[in-house]
Order: structure tokens, then sequence, then C-alpha cells
């Protein structure tokens, strides 16, 4: 909080656990559904490269929740800075769908990992999502405080 008795976070980051845990249960979802599926769950030419279970959720909870503080720490100081993570962890996200269509073993393995990225992209988007309009800074205003 601040002196003016405002909170100083652009949001709270039990959004992000929330979004994490949202997230890691909608991926589970389609790992599952995948293997009904008939997805092998490899990748590439090694038969012993397979996406299992613990990597799903490894792949997901954490990277969400460390990027999340790591948003949310710095939110504090640089408010306009939110906006931005959430277009890059999508952007991120959405380019690494690359991988698993190019190295899948077969096409249900490929189409779903590849859902499971866009849905860690929208997860990651939500969970950082700019809260507190209190506190709102025009991304021109980040742009203008980010240029020297």
């Amino acid at each position: 909080m601040t002196a003016q008795g405002q909170p100083n976070s652009p949001f709270n980051f039990i959004q992000v656990i929330i979004g994490a845990l949202g997230t890691s249960y909608l991926n589970v979802i389609i790992f599952f559904l995948a293997g009904a599926a008939g997805a092998s769950r490899r990748i590439g030419p090694n038969p012993t490269d397979v996406v299992a279970f613990d990597h799903l959720l490894q792949f997901t909870l954490i990277p969400i929740l460390f990027f999340g503080l790591v948003v949310f720490l710095i939110g504090r100081a640089n408010k306009g800075i939110c906006k931005i993570a959430q277009w890059v962890g999508l952007v991120i996200a959405v380019a690494s769908i690359a991988f698993p269509i190019m190295h899948a073993a077969d096409a249900a393995t490929a189409v779903g990992l590849s859902l499971i990225h866009i849905v860690t992209g929208i997860g990651w988007f939500f969970s950082v999502h700019y809260g507190n309009k209190k506190l709102h800074v025009p991304s021109k205003d980040v742009a203008a405080m980010m240029t020297p």
C-alpha cells in the first residue's frame, strides 16, 4: 500500500496462482483427450522422447508462477510493464507451437501439444492481466518511459 492508501501493484498475485492452476487443469484435460484420440506423445526421432504427465505440469505451472512473480515485482515499480508482458508471453507461447508441429511423431500429438501451448499462452495472458484500473498507465506512456 502506498501512503495514499492505494495498492502499489497492478494486479494481485493470487490471480497468477489461480491462472496457473486453471491453465494446468485445462492442459491435463487436453493431455488425456489427446491420448484418447491416439496421441503417442513422442517428440523427435528418438522413440524414448515422450511428453510425460509430469512434464505437462512442470512446463505449465513453473513458468506461469515464476514469470508471474517477476512481472508482479517489476509491475510494482513500472505499472505499464504488465501489458507488454501479457503480449510477449502470449506471442512466445503461440510461436513455440512450431516445435511440436515439426517434431511430433503423429498428428494427434501435434494437435494436442499445440492446443496445450495455446491454452498456456491464454492462461499467461489472463494471469498477469492488469486488473487494478486505479493504477492504469497507457501503453504509449510506457514506451515513452522506456526510451532514453
